[in-house]
């Protein structure tokens, strides 16, 4: 077992008394982030985010959710968290996502919800003192695509396109 994984589940033991439970993995995002499903003993679950902490740091994370749970957006409740470490064990908001419940019944209220969402996140200010999405964060992050999609020559070619666009 990889020394992170050991960390995490000392983490889950030790500091959030849980003692019978599988993880396994959860989803991926494009970022350094690794997320896990937690299945506790009664059959609920729960998500632990492991973002190691000289790649990533949870307290933005932290801080855009609360200001979106103000807003009255849905997000998951920070349960319990090791800034230092790079956890946080998270409420479990599902693996049902949008596309697959999407359906000509479904379609008006599924995107008047989400609409509704975007005009809140819009419209409460939650950007406010938090760090532009400029040109040279935009560069950063076009290049991190290289890294997470370089596993076929397709990514190879995308690669290239995203650094001629981008100008790097």
């Amino acid at each position: 077992m990889p020394q992170r994984l050991r960390q995490l589940e000392n983490w889950l033991e030790r500091s959030c008394q849980l003692s019978d439970y599988r993880i396994a993995p959860a989803s991926a995002d494009a970022s350094f982030r690794r997320y896990f499903r937690v299945t506790l003993a009664d059959g609920s679950t729960r998500v632990v985010m492991d973002a190691p902490p000289d790649k990533e740091d949870c307290r933005p994370f932290v801080e855009v959710a609360e200001r979106m749970r103000q807003a009255g957006l849905h997000v998951p409740t920070v349960i319990a968290r090791d800034l230092e470490q790079g956890f946080l064990l998270l409420e479990d908001l599902g693996s049902t996502d949008y596309l697959s419940v999407l359906t000509n019944d479904t379609v008006e209220s599924l995107y008047a919800d989400a609409t509704a969402a975007l005009l809140r996140l819009q419209s409460n200010g939650l950007v406010v003192g938090l760090p532009p999405y400029d040109r040279a964060l935009l560069l950063r992050e076009m290049q991190l695509f290289p890294c997470l999609l370089y596993t076929s020559d397709a990514a190879d070619d995308f690669a290239v396109v995203l650094f001629s666009v981008g100008g790097g």
